[in-house]
């Protein structure tokens, strides 16, 4: 069945209404990472202003990551009630909440709301990809794909560009009703939620994935989504019919309770045949999202440490950021100050800038997307272990910033799931994919704040083992020159 409804995509061609569907969803999905990784910015601003400690602050800039912990009813809500209703209700109502929680009074209702806010919105980062995916011919999905992962790594440029414009502005007005003082922090949020909002607002003029109405047997809404947003029509349509029709094997069972349906959506991804692609993808959507996360939650301090150590060439890499992070007094200042350090902003947008320009790079070689993937994550794992054995600054800090190249390597795995899982099962895949990259990115965070200090070499050297262990996985993927679909 899902040969035949990829050859349906297949025949229904490219248009501009696949444009579209790129740029809506890569909005969507930039979006979305915004109100989930902006905070990283907003936090700090706002410390004054809601009179953050380090514990609050830590507590809300790792809060939305959470979020993911609602990928299971995401995924099952995807896969049985449709890609595009997932995402206009995930998109609507995160947003909602975004603009609800830039007006927050106070740390605790900042924490709550944030909380509840991501776990819609980040739902719309991972089934984003599978409504791409599915409504994408084989022809160019790997490579849109690719585009949408761009996307995703300029949202660290979008952030810090809107930061360099909001925050740098001087203004306060108080509202008494609701016992704030609207600063520009407050601002920077609401410009991101009303992305995320927007967003949603584009998604109303796309159709359901073709795909996904074929597999749930509404062959007719299939064919009318063909017919008006492909233009198939003449003899292409009566072979897109019977491509479609073949879903239509696929018996509904309507009368069925609410968690044997979960079950039976969630259990097969984790039995055979399934079972093996599921670990093997797991873990390396965990071993590319988190070697980019973990390490980009410390690139502040590293810019920091290389700014203030360009002319030393006797200490190592390691030896600076130790020596940054012991001598690190941090305090509250009593004057509000929403600016941000203008070092930086220029450097957050030449990273982003940077892997931005090589995620695209890479999408014009995607057919040989396992090539990429494997050779990637191997200069990922030397740049690791080289990163304290060169005593260079400039060029110890080009393998600090080559370590995090495995995030160009999301949108890789990503388009896995969409080769090598059921139209059933897809979405709840995926998104149980990248909760378990998150919760990586959690642990990975926590363990390297706790190492780095007293053990900072072996830090650098057993990450480059996991790393490698990921490069061995990746060995096991099936050929570029073929794909297996499971049925």
């Amino acid at each position: 069945m899902e040969n035949d409804l990829d050859k349906a995509i297949d025949l229904a061609g490219h248009s501009r209404h696949n444009i579209f569907i790129l740029f809506v969803s890569s909005f969507i999905h930039l979006a979305a990472v915004l109100d989930l990784l902006g905070y990283c910015v907003t936090v700090p601003a706002a410390s004054c202003d809601l009179q953050l400690g380090l514990l609050e602050i830590s507590l809300l800039t790792s809060v939305p990551f959470a979020g993911y912990l609602s990928a299971l009813p995401w995924g099952y809500y995807a896969d049985t009630h449709g890609r595009r209703k997932a995402i206009l209700v995930s998109a609507t109502v995160g947003s909602t909440i975004a603009v609800i929680t830039s007006f927050s009074p106070s740390f605790q209702v900042m924490l709550i709301l944030k909380l509840i806010g991501c776990s819609f919105s980040t739902a719309s980062i991972t089934i984003s990809i599978t409504y791409l995916g599915e409504c994408t011919s084989s022809a160019y999905r790997n490579k849109y794909i690719f585009i949408m992962n761009s996307f995703n790594l300029a949202s660290d440029f979008i952030c810090y560009a809107l930061a360099y414009i909001i925050l740098r502005q001087d203004f306060k007005v108080d509202i008494p009703f609701l016992s704030i003082t609207y600063r520009p922090w407050r601002l920077f949020a609401l410009v991101m939620a009303l992305m995320l909002a927007f967003g949603a607002l584009m998604m109303f003029f796309l159709h359901e994935s073709p795909k996904f109405l074929a597999n749930k047997g509404r062959i007719d809404e299939a064919l009318h989504v063909m017919k008006t947003a492909y233009g198939v029509s003449g003899t292409d349509e009566d072979l897109v019919l019977k491509s479609l029709i073949a879903a239509d094997k696929k018996q509904i069972r309507t009368n069925m309770s609410f968690w044997n349906s979960v079950v039976e959506q969630t259990v097969p991804i984790f039995r055979p045949p399934l079972v093996l692609r599921t670990i093997q993808l797991f873990f390396l959507m965990s071993v590319c999202s988190s070697t980019n996360n973990v390490f980009f939650m410390w690139f502040p301090t590293m810019v920091n440490s290389f700014y203030s150590s360009l002319s030393d060439t006797q200490s190592s890499f390691c030896e600076k950021v130790v020596t940054n992070l012991t001598n690190s007094d941090v305090s509250l200042n009593d004057t509000c100050d929403d600016t941000i350090s203008n070092n930086t902003i220029y450097s957050g947008m030449a990273f982003s800038t940077f892997f931005t320009v090589i995620n695209y790079a890479s999408s014009r070689l995607a057919t040989w997307r396992k090539i990429v993937l494997m050779t990637t994550l191997v200069i990922s794992g030397l740049s690791a272990v080289l990163v304290d054995l060169i005593y260079q600054p400039v060029v110890s800090m080009m393998f600090f910033i080559m370590i995090q190249l495995s995030g160009i390597l999301v949108g890789n795995v990503a388009s896995y799931f969409v080769d090598l899982y059921p139209t059933s099962y897809r979405g709840l895949g995926t998104s149980l994919g990248l909760m378990c990259a998150r919760i990586t990115c959690l642990t990975g965070v926590n363990i390297v704040g706790a190492t780095i200090v007293n053990h900072c070499k072996m830090t650098f050297f057993g990450w480059a083992i996991f790393v490698f262990c990921g490069v061995a996985v990746a060995w096991f993927l099936p050929s570029d020159k073929k794909k297996q679909l499971p049925t």
